[in-house]
């Protein structure tokens, strides 16, 4: 495989994804004395891309780190584990962290439902680096693929566009 270098690199559309989480989510576990764990579950979803469309499997979820800068913005650390199955049934493994800062301005309109999904993306830093594992076939070619991606707050849970780096 080339290694062009950086001045080369692109990035082209990989897929969408839309998730749904669980209705109580996240579900906030408690300050503890090493960080602020918050759990949502994910109910499921689907993803379409050029190459690669299906459906985000229930039973995932995301197991974030709530934190606070010196400015007061919400700044989350993201951990999702998740599970997609192709339109032709195989299975992907696909793992992301990632960084959500809200600044504080913006939390109310953010944590609530009803406004959030029409709030203007531009209002808060939403980012992603996901991971795909699958076994060899027609999509062994997401084994290594380097992704990043940007998110948006639903009313129901998270939207994201997800970029393969060339």
């Amino acid at each position: 495989m080339a290694n062009p270098g950086p001045e080369a690199l692109a990035a082209r559309l990989l897929c969408e994804v839309d998730i749904t989480l669980v209705d109580d989510a996240p579900v906030p576990l408690g300050r503890s004395p090493w960080r602020n764990r918050r759990v949502s579950y994910i109910a499921g979803g689907t993803f379409r891309g050029p190459r690669v469309c299906g459906e985000v499997l229930p039973g995932g979820g995301d197991w974030s780190e709530l934190g606070q800068d010196g400015e007061g913005n919400a700044v989350t650390l993201i951990d999702v584990r998740s599970a997609w199955r192709t339109d032709d049934g195989v299975l992907v493994y696909v793992t992301y962290s990632g960084r959500l800062v809200i600044p504080a301005e913006a939390l109310p309109d953010f944590r609530d439902p009803a406004k959030v999904e029409a709030m203007d993306p531009s209002r808060y830093y939403f980012r992603i680096q996901p991971v795909f594992e699958v076994a060899d076939g027609p999509y062994g070619w997401l084994n290594a693929t380097v992704a990043v991606g940007y998110g948006h707050r639903t009313a129901k849970g998270v939207r994201y566009r997800v970029f393969a780096l060339d």
